[in-house]
């Protein structure tokens, strides 16, 4: 690989990385409704042949701040979305009209949401870390190009990895600061 590939391939990895820490923070719990809590729930209905995702079986509306309101698009699997919502350890109920689902997501109190601050940041740590073993490993494969290009390039192409953790580290933190102001937001 010469230092192009490794410096894209580097950046594509913390693309990657930042892209994960994010999808991670849209399941955390804030105490508003989010209809990405529920996106990653799988619905086993033996009807469809087995778990398909909520979103294929029901719509998934915000009703206001604190409520999610499920519409199953065929009333029968009414039964089954619960049990999946259930099995989901969302530490949510849901409650069932027979038509409808509704979860409702009570405030969190200040000892959750101190818990919840600390599991992101936790999170965001186990992330930077990543990103500092994709820097590690791109070093390593630049220093393994001695003799094939020049020190200048070997000395420029570490200095731009440097700057593409600094600038993902960054995105990262980010990323946390605007999730933990809507964890404390009551």
């Amino acid at each position: 690989m010469d230092i192009d590939e490794v410096l894209l391939d580097s950046e594509d990895r913390m693309i990657k990385c930042v892209a994960d820490y994010d999808a991670h923070l849209k399941s955390v719990r804030t105490g508003q409704a989010s209809t990405e809590m529920v996106e990653h729930v799988h619905i086993n209905i033996p009807a469809y042949g087995g778990e398909v995702p909520l979103r294929q079986v029901a719509l998934v509306a915000k009703q206001d701040l604190r409520m999610l309101v499920i519409k199953p698009f065929d009333p029968k699997t009414v039964k089954d979305i619960e049990k999946g919502l259930f099995a989901a350890n969302l530490g949510l109920t849901p409650q069932s009209d027979g038509k409808v689902i509704r979860l409702s997501f009570p405030p969190l109190s200040e000892e959750n949401r101190k818990k919840q601050i600390k599991t992101i940041k936790d999170r965001m740590e186990q992330h930077k870390v990543t990103l500092r073993t994709v820097r590690h490993d791109a070093v390593k494969q630049i220093k393994d190009q001695k003799g094939k290009v020049s020190e200048d390039a070997q000395k420029a192409a570490e200095e731009e990895i440097t700057s593409l953790i600094k600038k993902y580290e960054g995105q990262l933190e980010g990323h946390f600061d605007k999730k933990s102001k809507e964890v404390l937001t009551v």
